[in-house]
């Protein structure tokens, strides 16, 4: 290649890498977005989840300390100052484990209200709501050998739940399916989870995991 090309094709990429943004916003999933002020600089990056945001993991020497080099509105997380980190979802309510022993029915908690989720599901026994779970005056219920973890309370993230395959087995969890559905967010198990082979959903048979697939199914 002749020098002046080449000197030209450098000229280029040089130009091409100073003017990239100083700070940008990299979406490792849905629920998680990493933002970067460099050179001090404030940069504004956008999130994809309806609530509050929260600092899942800071990747600067610089701590970032929320309201003063991070902060965030709805849509929208902005950092300054050096802060460099990923963030991810906030989310309320309260957690509370019941656990439904020789198939027995157990109420949990008291003044429990709003939404509640399956996030953990720790029996064999499938935990479907409605079913063998749900709320009630103020409490969890789980009957039928549903042992699980559920939050309750308003979510300032998206609907999601944690269904997992024990030692290969096949496993149904709990899926509101007039939600939609529902899509792997989050992979947490070495074995792959796939679609339509280790894991499916169906209105009949509901969400389901098998072949050692654990992961985190939520909405897009």
């Amino acid at each position: 290649m002749p020098p002046i090309r080449t000197l030209s094709l450098l000229l280029i990429a040089l130009a091409a890498w100073s003017a990239a943004p100083s700070a940008h916003a990299q979406f490792g999933n849905k629920d998680s977005v990493r933002c970067e002020s460099k050179d001090t600089r404030r940069e504004t990056c956008e999130t994809s989840w309806p609530g509050q945001t929260r600092l899942t993991r800071q990747l600067s020497d610089t701590t970032c300390v929320q309201g003063k080099n991070w902060g965030a509105t709805p849509g929208k997380v902005w950092v300054e100052r050096g802060c460099r980190a990923e963030f991810g979802p906030q989310y309320s309510g309260q957690e509370v484990r019941c656990e439904s022993n020789d198939g027995r029915y157990k109420a949990c908690g008291k003044n429990l209200y709003g939404n509640a989720d399956l996030i953990r599901q720790l029996s064999d026994t499938p935990c479907r709501e409605g079913v063998s779970w749900g709320t009630r005056g103020g409490a969890v219920w789980v009957d039928k050998g549903c042992r699980g973890v559920f939050r309750v309370g308003e979510s300032g993230g998206r609907y999601s739940t944690t269904c997992a395959s024990e030692n290969g087995r096949r496993q149904t969890c709990a899926w509101d399916s007039k939600r939609g559905k529902p899509v792997l967010l989050e992979a947490l198990s070495k074995s792959p989870c796939v679609q339509g082979s280790s894991w499916g959903y169906d209105k009949k048979q509901g969400l389901w995991v098998d072949e050692g697939c654990r992961g985190r199914f939520g909405l897009r």
